[in-house]
């Protein structure tokens, strides 16, 4: 009984390491961290770097879907700031690490109300990260796709 014990651990070690090693990613191609950034960024801009912007068609009310993104004193973390309507929020968005500053961007989505935050990779290809869209008269973020860095 011990041997079948200490066999069925040993397996389950090698299992887990082969499972680690071979872990798949949802792209591959976002890049390889191979420099050092620094981590924190002294003097965050108060202005947004990023926006999207589209009036809401309504005749008796000025509003407006909103989407910025703010930098702050963590170099890959964003404050996104979100407004539908009357209705706004906030929220983080963290970008993963390419060696280089990230270069956030934001583009239309594909239906109304809808915008996707995304990155520049090294090849300067957009990655899209996260969809902001409004769902029965609510703001909702979807995660698109995740994306991950190595150290070489």
């Amino acid at each position: 009984m011990k041997i079948f014990i200490l066999a069925a651990i040993i397996l389950l070690v090698i299992a887990c390491g082969q499972q680690a090693g071979n872990n798949p990613k949802n792209d591959s191609n976002a890049g390889t961290n191979t420099s050092s950034v620094n981590l924190n960024r002294d003097n965050p801009k108060p202005e947004a770097t990023q926006q999207y912007e589209q009036k809401v068609k309504d005749d008796l009310n000025n509003w407006f879907f909103r989407v910025k993104l703010y930098e702050t004193e963590k170099r890959f973390t964003y404050r996104i700031s979100l407004q539908y309507e009357e209705v706004s929020g906030e929220d983080e968005i963290t970008f993963p690490n390419l060696g280089t500053d990230p270069k956030p961007l934001i583009k239309k989505g594909a239906g109304d109300y809808e915008c996707i935050i995304g990155f520049m990779d090294k090849e300067d290809n957009f990655r899209e990260y996260k969809k902001v869209h409004v769902l029965d008269g609510n703001l909702k973020i979807t995660t698109l796709k995740s994306y991950a860095t190595t150290v070489k």
